[in-house]
């Protein structure tokens, strides 16, 4: 179960180390702070296609280094995790039904997420932490 509320939080960075480096905020590969601005309630048409992790952020971020999310138009959703267990890292995948409601997003039985959307990002928030997801491009 703690598995499946990991990936759900889907709901979660990358661990590893880089050179240190200073690089202008228009050139880095994640927008790490987009205006307040952009962020509305996202709908069912921003959560069709392939996200992958940008950012993990909260208590997500101790045990979840990636994920990846495709969701479907009608419902279905299926999910891939590289968490950290006790044999060290692995691969957890998920798949079953999204729904997006008043509470956020849910999946399958999972407590709902605050779901937000900007042009090509979706934010997933819980108590847990938050996850940012980039839309790939097909």
């Amino acid at each position: 179960m703690a598995a499946r509320v990991r990936l759900a939080m889907a709901p979660l960075a990358l661990a590893g180390c880089y050179a240190s480096s200073v690089v202008a905020p228009q050139d880095r590969a994640v927008a790490e702070d987009l205006p307040a601005a952009a962020w509305r309630p996202a709908t069912a048409a921003d959560l069709d296609g392939l996200f992958t992790s940008a950012r993990i952020a909260g208590d997500a971020a101790l045990s979840l280094r990636f994920c990846a999310y495709v969701f479907a138009a009608g419902g279905r959703y299926t999910g891939a995790a590289l968490v950290d267990g006790d044999d060290g890292p692995a691969f957890q995948t998920l798949s079953g039904r999204w729904a997006l409601g008043e509470g956020g997003l849910r999946l399958d039985d999972a407590p709902p997420a605050r779901c937000e959307a900007a042009a090509g990002w979706l934010r997933l928030t819980t108590g847990d932490g938050s996850l940012l997801l980039h839309r790939e491009r097909r």
